[in-house]
């Protein structure tokens, strides 16, 4: 059997680090967004999906010193889940994509506009890449807990 996902999305955090062999690894959050039409109130409606998404080694390297927050990428991966134990002592469960090959960069207008920054970011939008970006850091297990031992 073979697993390959496809994720497209806007970068909400990256945050850069090294595993405990000293190997690079960057972890992000990516959001993906999903648009209809509520047929009750004929408004437009959004609902917005937050990932966590990690690379390794030369490709963690490319992410974090070429990529920013805001920026949206097509990442391709594997779905990985990782079991943690929070400050309690709960274990947790945490599916995250690991990304094998380098991300592609959408082109310049999916990513910025010139005067009002990142496209398609309503003030809804900024608040829950906010919020995620701070539920990121505390429900996130440490980089010391990533096996280097990954097959690829």
């Amino acid at each position: 059997m073979y697993q390959k996902t496809i994720l497209i999305g806007r970068i909400g955090e990256i945050k850069p680090g090294f595993t405990a062999k000293q190997k690079p690894v960057t972890q992000l959050s990516v959001v993906t967004t999903e648009s209809f039409k509520n047929k009750k109130t004929e408004k437009w409606e959004e609902i917005a999906e937050w990932h966590f998404v990690a690379s390794f080694d030369k490709c963690a390297e490319v992410i974090s010193n070429n990529y920013e927050v805001g920026d949206v990428l097509q990442l391709e991966g594997k779905w990985r889940t990782h079991m943690w134990e929070d400050s309690s002592g709960k274990r947790r469960y945490t599916k995250q994509l690991i990304v094998k090959d380098f991300p592609t960069k959408l082109p310049r207008y999916f990513n910025r506009d010139a005067k009002n920054g990142p496209v398609g970011n309503s003030q809804s939008q900024q608040q829950s890449m906010s919020s995620a970006a701070s539920s990121f850091e505390t429900s996130m297990p440490s980089f010391d807990s990533f096996d280097d031992d990954i097959p690829f």
